[in-house]
């Protein structure tokens, strides 16, 4: 960890004016469009805007793969300027499970949900599929509530502070 911290990378966004800021900032944009993707799917398959066709959503899963990336690559830069901070974070690791159950979910969701019947109508909705997507309703909003608790449930900053 004490390598990852002497990066140049990592010293940037730790030490530099924009770094942190613009990395910061990047993340919560991808996240903002990547759970605000899964939110209407979500939301429409509880019922909200019955008319929306659900096929319709689809349309914006090339902006929630494109903010996946996004989150990714600035959560990346994020652990890579305090990876002790993170890594030594069992609420880290908890984000990361949740992510995975989160994509898990909206798979099986998209999957289920947007398969087209013979006829060319849409699948149909049943109490299963509202389940799960309360359940990707609640599996966002404990990734956001986890992402926000990474900023003060570290026991240490820098490895510099171990030592």
């Amino acid at each position: 960890m004490a390598w990852l911290e002497a990066t140049s990378l990592s010293v940037w966004v730790r030490e530099s004016i924009a770094g942190f800021p613009v990395t910061i900032s990047f993340h919560a944009l991808g996240m903002a469009f990547l759970v605000g993707i899964h939110f209407v799917l979500d939301l429409r398959i509880l019922g909200f805007a019955p008319k929306l066709p659900v096929h319709l959503i689809t349309r914006f899963y090339p902006l929630m793969w494109v903010s996946f990336a996004v989150a990714l690559i600035s959560g990346l830069m994020l652990l890579l300027a305090y990876p002790a901070k993170g890594l030594t974070n069992v609420v880290f690791y908890s984000k990361m499970l949740l992510i995975a159950a989160a994509f898990v979910v909206g798979r099986i969701l998209t999957k289920d949900i947007l398969t087209i019947n013979v006829a060319g109508q849409e699948a149909e909705i049943t109490a299963r599929h509202k389940m799960l997507a309360l359940l990707s309703i609640g599996l966002w909003m404990s990734i956001i509530v986890a992402g926000r608790f990474l900023a003060y449930t570290y026991t240490i900053l820098l490895t510099t502070d171990f030592y």
